[in-house]
């Protein structure tokens, strides 16, 4: 099996398709009901979390965006992790 080349560097693409959800944190809610059906609760407001996705033992981890959706006030009722995949990694099975 070949290795995938992954860029250093993140192209333009990931970057514009990031910067779609940093802009409109709506839009992820609204793709993953219309083309994805996939039911996601009532909310009134999405907005952007912080990224960096601590755990417990000392590994960090990064998304390219997380959109937390809330209903009446701040309750939290989905947050949705978006990592842009420009390519298909047979090794990984989420890319």
């Amino acid at each position: 099996m070949r290795p995938v080349d992954v860029p250093l560097v993140p192209s333009n693409l990931h970057e514009v398709l990031i910067e779609l959800f940093r802009q409109e944190p709506a839009l992820v809610a609204q793709l993953l009901v219309d083309p994805l059906d996939i039911d996601v609760p009532t909310h009134r407001r999405a907005a952007l979390a912080p990224t960096d996705l601590n755990d417990l033992v000392p590994t960090e981890f990064r998304a390219d965006a997380v959109i937390v959706l809330t209903a009446n006030g701040d309750t939290p009722v989905l947050a949705i992790v978006v990592e842009a995949q420009l390519g298909r990694d047979r090794n990984n099975r989420w890319s």
